[in-house]
This record gives structure tokens, sequence and C-alpha cells, in this order.
């Protein structure tokens, strides 16, 4: 799958979190957050008192680049070589965003504990043939970070009879 072909987003809720703490801590700005208690912005005139109930923080990962020696520093050789060859796939951008929450991984518990949550967003557009191939290590990350994976395709799927 090329670049264009899909999107990862990671979608972040918790009842109180300031949201430039998730931005600090993934080292991504989001496309869209807001911190519980602060007023909700609505275009038209009837945007009242109303307040967002908890904090969101929505961020588009990065696209995978090659794995430079800084990162290959803290890798296995094997882990770091087959990042190197995946480096045009979805899993190589989850997977580096999912070593770096490791890295932080006391901070995510506690952000479980507290009752927030993480939600992995792979979206794909209009694929003429879709596969997805996630490792062992990439399922058991998502497990320890309790992360849930969602997969949404957007067009229409053509199957070769």
């Amino acid at each position: 799958m090329s670049p264009q072909e899909f999107s990862i987003a990671l979608r972040v809720r918790h009842p109180s979190i300031d949201p430039a703490d998730v931005t600090s801590r993934l080292g991504i700005e989001p496309q869209h957050a807001w911190r519980a208690g602060e007023p909700r912005r609505v275009d038209d005139d009837d945007a009242g008192s109303a307040v967002h109930r908890e904090t969101y923080w929505v961020g588009l990962l990065p696209p995978p680049r090659l794995v430079g020696p800084t990162v290959a520093s803290w890798l296995e050789p094997a882990t770091a070589e087959r990042l190197r060859a995946a480096a045009n796939v979805p899993q190589a951008s989850l997977y580096f965003t999912l070593l770096k929450m490791k890295r932080s991984a006391g901070f995510w518990r506690a952000f479980a504990e507290q009752g927030g949550t993480v939600e992995c967003l792979l979206q794909v557009h209009q694929p003429d043939r879709f596969q997805l191939d996630l490792s062992q290590a990439l399922l058991l990350a998502l497990v320890d970070l309790r992360i849930t994976l969602s997969i949404e395709v957007e067009g229409a799927l053509r199957v070769a009879a």
C-alpha cells in the first residue's frame, strides 16, 4: 500500500487530562483537541454554556520513514531491519508510534486506569486489493498499551473470481 492509500489516526479520550500532555508524549500535533470543561465551539448563536464532557485529542500518524541510526540504536537489529523493509506500509508508522508510547508506558497505564482510552484508526482509501499483516510484536504492543485497533475500508473492494 502506498502512503496515499491509507492514513492512521490516534483518537484519545480522557475524563480530564490536558491535551498538551498527550501531544508532548506522542510528539504529534493534533488535528483536533479540547479539554474537558472547555466550552464547545459552535458556529451558530445557540452555543450557550455547553462544555465538553471529556478531553479529546486526535492526530494523524506521520508517514513512515526509514529507520535512522538514533531509532535503530534502541531497537533489536532484526526489528530495525524489518522496519526498514516495511517503510512503505502502515505497520511501520504504527510500530514507531507504539515504540515511543512504550517508552512512557507508566504514563499510558495511569492514563487507562483513570478512564482514558486510545483508539488507533487505520483508514484504507479506495483499495483495489487490501492486505494488512500485523506482526505479533505489534499486536502485543497494542494489548500492552490497551489500544483498540479499528480498520475502516473506504470504497468498493473488488474480489476476483
